[in-house]
């Protein structure tokens, strides 16, 4: 059959959007059958992405439901810049009334988000989680604000930081990102064994206590150009550590994250742009 999709992408994080709603999509992408979620995501044979999502009906009082799925088919719990794809596609699609306060039912619980235009998307990333058990992870507290360990690659020894945003998340502190094996290093702390669930993985150089540069190996995807629930794991852990304030811009190699975490409780707040690439229509 022939279903309509939109292309998405946030900072260069790119999205497959299709409206699942009154069809048997959920049904198709949860089957994944001869693994087509990444024929869809191929960059040469298909039609090009980090991840799919779907736009679902919500039981739980919310104005959709979104599923996400990366491009080698594993569901992750949320994505930030994914969610603001699904933000500006109901808006672009005049779906949005209320524009203040929208509720996203996710793998990791509500989400609220507001929009004053495709360029200006605020997105409520709800409470982060620090204790090793939630994160999941094998590192422990080692009296800091925050899990943390050593793992060495190739006899470098590697200072990590971990912290959850409804999925797992690994900070490492470089130098110069530019500097880094980055494949090496992104590739083998994906899986390391101190993430029972894989994680995402964010090497992060300090330019000062309001800016931070980020380069991203995502779970699932590998290089991505941003992450927004990784930009608000890194702002967590560099502030609980007295690196950053509790504001601060994440620049990805996308583009430019405002990230809040006001007085390093409750919610982290992220806001950025996502904006539509193109529009077709696809036999599956």
């Amino acid at each position: 059959m022939k279903y309509n999709f939109s292309k998405y992408q946030g900072l260069g994080n790119d999205f497959i959007i299709f409206d699942a709603r009154g069809n048997n999509l959920d049904n198709l992408f949860t089957e994944n059958k001869d693994n087509f979620i990444d024929h869809l995501c191929h960059r040469n044979f298909g039609i090009g992405a980090d991840g799919i999502i779907l736009v679902l009906d919500s039981k739980n009082k919310c104005f959709v439901k979104m599923r996400i799925f990366n491009s080698d088919g594993s569901e992750p719990e949320m994505c930030g810049n994914g969610i603001r794809c699904l933000i500006a596609f109901l808006n672009d699609n005049n779906e949005i009334n209320d524009k203040s306060e929208i509720r996203i039912e996710t793998k990791a619980g509500l989400i609220l988000t507001s929009i004053a235009g495709n360029e200006n998307i605020k997105v409520n990333m709800g409470e982060p989680i620090l204790s090793p058990e939630d994160i999941p992870t094998k590192l422990l507290m080692n009296n800091l604000p925050v899990p943390n360990g050593k793992i060495t690659i190739n006899d470098q020894i590697l200072n990590v930081y971990a912290a959850s945003m409804g999925n797992p998340h690994m900070i490492v502190f470089v130098d110069k990102i530019d500097n880094i094996p980055f494949e090496e290093w992104g590739r083998s702390l994906e899986k390391h064994n101190t993430f029972p669930n894989d994680t995402n993985v964010h090497f992060v150089e300090l330019i000062d206590k309001s800016n931070i540069k980020v380069k991203v190996w995502e779970r699932g995807c590998g290089p991505t150009l941003a992450c927004g629930t990784g930009a608000c794991a890194c702002l967590v852990v560099t502030s609980k550590l007295g690196k950053t304030l509790n504001n601060a811009n994440i620049y990805l190699p996308g583009g430019k994250l405002e990230i809040e975490w006001p007085n390093q409780a409750g919610p982290v707040l992220m806001q950025g742009p996502a904006l539509k690439v193109f529009h077709g229509e696809i036999d599956i």
